[in-house]
């Protein structure tokens, strides 16, 4: 049977703590005395993936492989081309993609002075950007 008290000290606990010694039915639901506790055994938990559990997804990963190569060679098929042609095309954009790094390098070390500096300044500021961001928190702080 609910009363006002027991309503009383759901809204706030806090403030109305001696309502746990008057009501039995509260007592029961939410004493603290009642709530038998044992010390928690980190060597009764089951292993992580990631701490050297047996189980590895091994069949999933060779599965989803092999998937992916069979769809790579039905859309080579649906577009007329063989995967020997989207490989050498491949090679082909790799290779103008390094020409054109080795360009921009050459005409970065022709810029002035104060472009090469500026460069410099902002390569160093987004890598140290990133490596912020990497950087994991020790154990045991949480921030």
């Amino acid at each position: 049977m609910k009363t006002d008290s027991c309503l009383q000290y759901l809204e706030d606990p806090e403030a109305n703590a001696g309502h746990l010694a008057d009501c039995a039915e509260c007592r029961a639901l939410f004493g603290e005395n009642e709530v038998p506790t044992k010390p928690l055994s980190l060597d009764a938990l089951p292993l992580a993936s990631w701490e050297g559990a047996s189980h590895r997804a091994w069949p999933l990963v060779i599965g989803g492989t092999v998937v992916a190569l069979i769809a790579a060679a039905i859309l080579c098929f649906i577009a007329g081309m063989t995967p020997l042609q989207v490989i050498e095309s491949s090679f082909k954009s790799v290779q103008a993609m390094r020409l054109f790094v080795l360009t921009s390098a050459g005409a970065l070390r022709e810029a002035s002075r104060g472009a090469q500096l500026a460069f410099g300044a902002a390569f160093f500021a987004v890598n140290g950007v990133l490596v912020l961001l990497l950087r994991r928190s020790p154990r045991g702080i949480d921030a």
